[in-house]
């Protein structure tokens, strides 16, 4: 029964970094052919603003992705409540969120059009 558990929690895991990987994959790839439309509309000048809305709309993906992960290692540890893991669910944790948080800051600027137009 135990062990029906640990593999149920394993493959919850696994779909989480699979998700997560999805989500970054799918922005990236809306993010890329945005920015290609944006280039090849008027190839001679560059639309700062954009390129801004771009940036967040893709920070916007990698946090969400973050999420996902953050969940999966919480979920991971349940399994495997060494020190060593615990130690290493604290870091990734920190890292993570370190992350998440200057990525949000970033996206709230960019919102918000505080970026100054060159």
């Amino acid at each position: 029964m135990l062990n029906n558990m640990y593999q149920l929690i394993e493959y919850i895991t696994k779909a989480l970094d699979i998700i997560a990987v999805v989500i970054l994959v799918i922005g990236s790839i809306k993010m890329v052919i945005k920015y290609v439309i944006s280039e090849v509309k008027d190839i001679s000048k560059t639309d700062i603003k954009t390129f801004q809305v771009i940036r967040c709309e893709l920070g916007v993906y990698i946090l969400l992705s973050l999420d996902f992960l953050i969940a999966k290692d919480i979920i991971h540890t349940v399994t495997d409540l060494s020190q060593d893991s615990l130690l290493e669910l604290g870091v990734l944790i920190v890292l993570r969120t370190v992350i998440g948080y200057f990525i949000g800051k970033e996206v709230e600027v960019i919102e918000k059009e505080e970026y100054i137009d060159i």
